[in-house]
């Protein structure tokens, strides 16, 4: 098990977003560092983690924030706990306005698939939360 938002969780989520047997065909083509934020994580303030995308394949994926990015997930610890564990979809919490979404909509709309399955990796990820 690893605690959210850590080196090992990050490298567990790595792996199973790059283990799924749909994402490339729906990520082919879609090349992106997308910069997520769980706001009020308790005494660990909030959590920043990034991943770069491409062509479907993460390369990176890591604790912290990146200067740059082409899209950025923001959303409070109990919402990003609730997806983790299956309990909320990411996509309906966008659309519930739970999570705030900065970029490209039009690009995020052809990669949609591929977005919803990188996010339901999370949910097979078994995680330590505070």
């Amino acid at each position: 098990m690893a605690l959210f938002v850590s080196d090992n969780w990050a490298f567990a989520l790595k792996t199973e977003i790059n283990n799924d047997r749909e994402i490339p065909s729906a990520g082919k083509g879609f090349n992106a560092v997308i910069q997520f934020v769980v706001n009020n994580a308790g005494p660990r303030g909030d959590l920043p983690f990034w991943m770069e995308v491409k062509n479907g394949r993460v390369t990176s994926l890591a604790p912290g924030e990146k200067d740059k990015y082409d899209f950025s997930v923001t959303g409070g610890y109990g919402v990003w706990k609730d997806i983790s564990l299956g309990n909320m979809d990411a996509l309906q919490a966008l659309m519930a306005k739970k999570l705030s979404f900065e970029g490209n909509k039009t690009t995020a709309t052809k990669y949609v698939k591929a977005l919803s399955l990188m996010m339901d990796a999370l949910t097979r990820v078994s995680t330590e939360f505070e």
